[in-house]
């Protein structure tokens, strides 16, 4: 049998491969799991082979594609035309999404930020019209939502999944270097 700190090393490895491959797909959380995979090895073996400034910086890339995620969507949003209420409603849709579909759903929260994030612009983009036909003054039940304003919407939420995409490569760059820092901190 081999010795307990290469059957650790080996899981951790595992792990992280499997860290990195969700770092681009939907279901897995990716850099994170990466995160806490060098977390766990660097306490089960006292700090030995991994130190404390490899597992920050493990944490440093994590938190970064943690934020990344939300940014590149509300941004890819907003530069495709949504409103503040539609760039609101990505972010609030996004954070809601990604812990229902983690949670809740068993989609993963990366699927469940991306489906959230354009619900919420759609919802948003919803409220804002029915908002502007108030202040406006009219007095209707059910307010309208014309051709342009779905148009507008819709490409706002395919900027959701552009931003997604380059989220998307940006943790995959992370997670790689991620599982780089660590293997070299291990021949140091």
């Amino acid at each position: 049998m081999e010795a307990p700190n290469e059957a650790i090393l080996w899981i951790t490895l595992i792990v992280m491969l499997a860290g990195l491959a969700g770092s681009v797909l939907p279901g897995l959380p990716g850099v994170p799991l990466i995160f806490i995979s060098g977390l766990v090895y660097a306490f089960a073996t006292d700090f030995e082979y991994v130190g404390g400034l490899t597992v920050a910086f493990l944490g440093l890339f994590a938190a970064i594609a943690l934020v990344l995620d939300f940014v590149a969507t509300a941004y890819g949003a907003r530069r495709f035309g949504a409103s503040n209420w539609g760039t609101a409603g990505g972010a609030i849709g996004g954070i809601v999404g990604a812990l229902i579909g983690a949670l809740f759903l068993g989609i993963g929260a990366l699927f469940g930020l991306v489906l959230g994030a354009i619900g919420g612009v759609f919802l948003g983009e919803y409220l804002r019209q029915r908002r502007g036909d108030r202040a406006a003054g009219e007095a209707q039940v059910a307010p309208r939502f014309g051709r342009e304003d779905w148009r507008r919407t819709s490409r706002a939420a395919g900027g959701v999944l552009i931003g997604y995409v380059a989220s998307a490569i940006v943790q995959g760059l992370l997670g790689l270097l991620s599982v780089v820092v660590f293997v070299l901190a291990l021949f140091n």
